[in-house]
């Protein structure tokens, strides 16, 4: 028979793996799949597609990234975004914008739409939201 302290962290483990075969299954589009959780968290590579459809839902995870410098930006999220050859008119002396849209990033109209956008002040991410015109 099974001591207390060993069926407990038999309960404990059988959790743990059905817990992981539900996330593992989940969708690259929900913020609680796990590929996503394990990039959060640093356990896993950045791959594009399971980072920028797990944050479309994660808002406080967004929040979280506010404050950091655009060096450490690029290193969360490399070769994903751009930063904009031409700044909007509404942007301030001292922001920069980046978006995941090359080609839109070179415009020399400095327009852009549906894009992924990070704005930086002063060197330090303040925005980072999907832009919907």
């Amino acid at each position: 028979m099974l001591t207390g302290t060993l069926f407990s962290m038999l309960i404990v483990a059988i959790v743990a793996i059905l817990i992981g075969v539900f996330l593992a299954k989940q969708s690259l589009r929900t913020h609680y799949n796990l590929y996503y959780l394990m990039w959060k968290s640093g356990m896993r590579l950045y791959e594009r597609d399971v980072a920028l459809e797990g944050m479309i839902h994660d808002d406080r995870f967004r929040k979280s990234l506010a404050g950091i410098s655009v060096s450490e930006f690029n290193f969360r999220f490399p070769s994903t975004f751009f930063e904009l050859k031409r700044l909007p008119p509404t942007a301030k002396s001292n922001q920069r914008y980046f978006i995941d849209d090359y080609a839109q990033a070179q415009r020399e109209d400095g327009r852009f739409v549906f894009v992924w956008l990070a704005i930086f002040e002063d060197g330090k991410l303040v925005e980072l939201e999907i832009y919907k015109p």
